[in-house]
């Protein structure tokens, strides 16, 4: 009777150990999903952020060869500009 006592006590524990671990796991799977979605969160944040630096350096660029805010006209005077260099065989 107490080997069976024993081994009740023991496989309890077991399960309550195996229970422990599983809710552990769980928390763990959860706390990286919400990790992993703060960081993409935040790298989108910093992408935007390159683009739109990216994008207020151009436009400044647009701005001081005199276009304004024209940025199709700018580009079209670099096309032009390329096309001229090509034809002069630069």
């Amino acid at each position: 009777m107490m080997d069976l006592v024993g081994y009740t006590a023991s496989y309890l524990a077991h399960g309550e150990n195996h229970a422990q671990e599983h809710a552990n796991h769980e928390f763990g799977a959860q706390y990286d999903d919400v990790r992993e979605r703060y960081w993409q969160e935040a790298q989108d944040m910093r992408n935007e952020s390159l683009m739109s630096d990216e994008y207020q350096e151009y436009m400044q660029k647009v701005y001081d060869a005199g276009f304004g805010e024209d940025w199709q006209a700018y580009e079209a005077s670099w096309k032009r500009t390329l096309e001229y260099a090509q034809q002069l065989g630069h």
